[in-house]
């Protein structure tokens, strides 16, 4: 499911300034007279400083982003164990989708999966090394260099119009092939939603959104949702974008990509409690 992207709100600091209120008090002044002490001061907020702020976080963040040489590519069954490793190190067990399910929507749907990597020499960190140890050369000219998966979408289509339980399963008698999966959608009488993906539907169901803890806050995830939004929009497969939120993710996905949020959602996966989110406007004016 989707993790925190945006990055920490800094604390506004207050800063204490002698008010232009504050006034001392006048020889000549008569005893009736209402004097404020000479010592009066008043809290204002110092926005010149919050504004310096602000932009020195954000040309640090763009600093360290451009380092990174960050580039996106669809995913494929050869990253299985990078996408493994990053949902271990970003989500906590219960909320991670399995092996299973990666071999699955990775094998049957490929192309509606994207990859945020970046080809490095850099030795791994220990909070690094899972994510190095499951890199591998970005091609063959390179071979000194990793390709270092930071961030993935991983996704499947479905008949509903937002993300269900059944959506994020896997069928039953998942075949070993793709070519093997029925073709067909579930006529309007059938009763029971089939599991997985469906191939005609004309929802995109998010299952995962991710970034590495370690390179989080650096405005990776809304590259990369970015990406992923412009790509789908310009191949014509949907009607929609749906994902799961947690509640204080609903204002990013809102302020940063146009979702909606049409309510709680049914979905039981991961102890439920998620809002239902929704984008039917994947040609977007993207903000800041």
């Amino acid at each position: 499911m989707p993790r925190d992207l945006f990055p920490n709100r800094q604390s506004q600091e207050l800063t204490l300034t002698e008010s232009p209120e504050a006034k001392t008090p006048r020889p000549n002044a008569s005893q009736d007279q209402e004097q404020l002490p000479s010592n009066a001061f008043t809290i204002v907020r110092d926005e010149s400083e919050d504004r310096e702020q602000q932009m020195s976080n954000r040309l640090r963040r763009s600093d360290e982003k451009n380092k990174l040489h960050p580039y996106v590519q669809l995913l494929s069954i050869s990253d299985l164990e990078a996408c493994v490793a990053l949902e271990a190190a970003t989500f906590p067990e219960h909320e991670r989708c399995s092996r299973e399910k990666f071999i699955y929507r990775l094998t049957t749907c490929p192309t509606l999966s994207l990859g945020l990597f970046s080809s490095t020499t850099t030795l791994p960190t220990p909070a690094t090394q899972a994510a190095f140890d499951a890199a591998r050369p970005p091609d063959s000219s390179t071979p000194s260099h990793r390709a270092v998966l930071l961030g993935h979408v991983i996704s499947t289509l479905t008949d509903a119009p937002a993300v269900t339980d059944a959506s994020m399963e896997i069928p039953k008698d998942f075949p070993p092939h793709p070519e093997h999966l029925p073709t067909t959608s579930p006529s309007s009488t059938d009763s029971v939603e089939i599991l997985g993906h469906r191939p005609l539907g004309r929802t995109i169901a998010i299952h995962s959104v991710c970034v590495l803890p370690t390179h989080q806050n650096l405005g990776l995830g809304k590259t990369l949702l970015k990406a992923y939004m412009q790509r789908m929009e310009s191949s014509g497969i949907a009607d929609r974008i749906a994902l799961l939120a947690h509640p204080e993710l609903v204002g990013w996905y809102v302020g940063k990509f146009g979702f909606e949020e049409r309510g709680e959602s049914k979905a039981t996966f991961g102890g439920g409690g998620w809002r239902e989110m929704v984008c039917t406007k994947l040609f977007l004016c993207w903000r800041e």
